[in-house]
């Protein structure tokens, strides 16, 4: 039954090609991949994390994840031997120094080159005093980077730990490297590093393939933050089953909003500060800003006696480009094909152009993300998408597929000037 009074159907979201249908619900014939990083967003505003994991539309590049990619590059290169010797401190820099110049400074998200350059060399100094800290102390570890997938209560979740000891008898001590500011946090990433690592069949081959020792299970005996900035590590101790039990209890819940699909946002001004979903989110579409501190009074009358100014106007403008609208393509039919007509008081120059419109949204979304064509449309905006479209270097097999959702209609540049001697 179609909704009144605009509103939408449950699970729709508005957006630039009208009400969009409710997510399609994931397949229930496997179990849900998951993760840390994906309960972590999921945790933080749940829109964001369908678009992001099930619409799959790409968000900006990051620096700072780029930065500390190439640092984590930079240690596991320093780290992946059997046996001494390690790589010299100029091998290691070679290794950043190679790994941060597979990307341009704007695809690793900087706005400037020098901005990019700062932190190269703040890296060069970061694995410098990392080298020197601990260069006595170097070991080959038991893994580097050990990435895995463990199935478990319905889902399959993945963890990646940068580095893995082996403390003997199956016990081992995970070391996660952190670049950015805040380390001093709630060991969640930990507890789930201790619950999946604790189940994963892969580390006791990997025990008897490595040190010739069957164990019969493997047990997490401490997990610990490097800071590489600081040099500090934060220790925390193998979880009781309480604290692993509680934490999994919310994995779970977690999880199962994600399969009753409950995709609301949560606008707040941490998670949207920096959000590059904006312009397909309802909040935001709708112009309403992120919960703000209460004003006070005079702050507040002011501010009312501005809304109130600013809604009058609005309601001004909104009849006027109604107005304006139908008398423009009023003059759009009658004038055909183009030229330029004389009222009294003003000449308008026609110019007939084309336009694309675009039925499917979902199917669009699709095309660009195949194409890796989303960053370049910048937004989902006509103005966007056409410029994708009418790019000379687009792949045919997009441009095809991007043509069967659109299209193309006549609009009129109508430019507006008045006679001269007029006032």
């Amino acid at each position: 039954m179609k909704k009144k009074n605009n509103e939408a159907a449950p699970g729709a979201v508005p957006g630039l090609f009208g009400e969009l249908p409710a997510p399609v619900p994931p397949k229930k014939s496997g179990p849900l991949a998951f993760s840390y990083s994906k309960m972590s967003l999921y945790e933080e505003c749940p829109l964001k994390y369908k678009l992001k994991y099930i619409d799959k539309i790409k968000e900006e590049p990051k620096f700072y994840f780029a930065f500390g990619n190439s640092i984590h590059t930079a240690l596991e290169f320093l780290y992946s031997v059997k046996a001494p010797p390690f790589p010299s401190l100029e091998e290691t820099l070679e290794a950043f120094r190679q790994d941060w110049n597979r990307k341009s400074y704007l695809e690793k998200g900087y706005r400037t080159p020098q901005k990019a350059e700062d932190d190269y060399q703040k890296g060069l100094v970061m694995l410098k005093a990392y080298y020197e800290h601990n260069r006595a102390g170097f070991k080959p570890p038991f893994l580097v980077e050990y990435s895995t997938d463990v199935e478990v209560d319905g889902l399959l979740v993945r963890t990646i730990s940068d580095r893995i000891e082996h403390l003997g008898g199956g016990e081992i001590e995970i070391i996660d490297y952190k670049t950015g500011k805040d380390v001093k946090r709630q060991p969640l990433q930990l507890y789930m590093y201790q619950k999946i690592s604790e189940l994963d069949p892969r580390l006791k081959e990997k025990i008897a393939e490595t040190y010739g020792q069957r164990v019969s299970a493997v047990k997490i005996r401490r997990l610990l933050y490097y800071h590489v900035p600081t040099l500090k590590e934060y220790a925390f101790e193998r979880a009781d089953d309480r604290e692993i039990g509680s934490f999994w209890e919310r994995v779970l819940g977690v999880a199962e909003s994600i399969r009753g699909l409950k995709f609301d946002p949560t606008p707040g001004e941490r998670q949207c500060a920096w959000c590059d979903y904006k312009s397909l989110c309802p909040h935001f579409f709708g112009g309403t800003p992120p919960p703000a501190e209460p004003l006070q009074p005079a702050a507040a009358r002011n501010l009312a006696a501005l809304v109130d100014r600013y809604g009058q106007l609005k309601e001004k403008l909104d009849d006027l480009q109604a107005q304006l609208l139908e008398a423009g393509e009023s003059i759009g039919r009658a004038a055909r094909d183009g030229g330029e007509y004389a009222g009294s008081q003003y000449t308008a120059q026609v110019k007939k152009n084309s336009k694309w419109e675009f039925r499917d949204r979902e199917a669009v979304i699709n095309v660009l993300n195949k194409f890796g064509l989303y960053q370049k449309a910048l937004t989902l905006t006509l103005t966007g998408i056409a410029g994708v479209l009418d790019s000379a270097d687009l792949p045919d097999e997009a441009r095809k597929k991007l043509l069967e959702q659109a299209v193309k209609k006549t609009g009129y540049d109508i430019k507006i000037v008045k006679k001269e001697g007029l006032i």
